[in-house]
């Protein structure tokens, strides 16, 4: 608003749009699957998600791993757009794209903090009864109990070797406990 002698001016000058949150989920959790795909989430997990309930849910097979990731609607955007630059006349691009979103589908948490997983990405990641849900940051893994038990055993020494290697960015025998 300006005063300008005795007339007032309004002025709009810009709307801005609602801050975008950045979420990172935190904490590892011991769920069940029922027979129609339904994984009660914990509530400390339903907390950390409330303010992008309502955005919705990306979930698909991982790539790397024998699990499922289940992303934030805007999370899932930004993956997405990092596609935007490749050719679509680049066979290999082409099917690494296709091969990465393989079995990509929305869903959503329902009004009783269940997530409502299809059949068939259950199946793609083996999933049974007793399931492990871990969090990695802006995303969310979703694990077969054994599977996870199975792909995080390693011994001390086994685990040290992939810190240096992750952390440190070599293969030394410098001690990084």
């Amino acid at each position: 608003m300006v005063k300008c002698g005795n007339n007032i001016y309004i002025f709009e000058l810009y709307k801005q749009k609602p801050a975008i949150l950045d979420i990172y989920f935190f904490g590892t959790f011991n769920c069940k699957a029922d027979a129609k795909g339904r994984i009660m989430l914990p509530v400390s997990l339903r907390n950390q998600m409330t303010p992008i309930l309502n955005e919705g849910f990306y979930i698909k097979k991982s790539y790397y791993s024998e699990c499922l990731e289940l992303y934030p609607a805007q999370e899932w955007n930004k993956v997405n757009a990092e596609f935007e630059g490749v050719s679509r006349f680049d066979d290999e691009a082409q099917s690494f794209i296709r091969m990465f979103r393989h079995g990509l589908r929305s869903v959503e948490v329902d009004n009783s903090g269940r997530l409502l997983i299809n059949k068939d990405a259950i199946a793609m990641a083996g999933i049974k009864k007793d399931v492990i849900v871990v969090s990695m940051g802006k995303r969310i893994e979703i694990w077969d109990a054994d599977t996870y038990e199975n792909a995080i055993s390693a011994t001390k020494e086994e685990k040290k070797e992939l810190a240096k290697r992750v952390m440190l960015g070599k293969n030394n025998n410098s001690d990084v406990s």
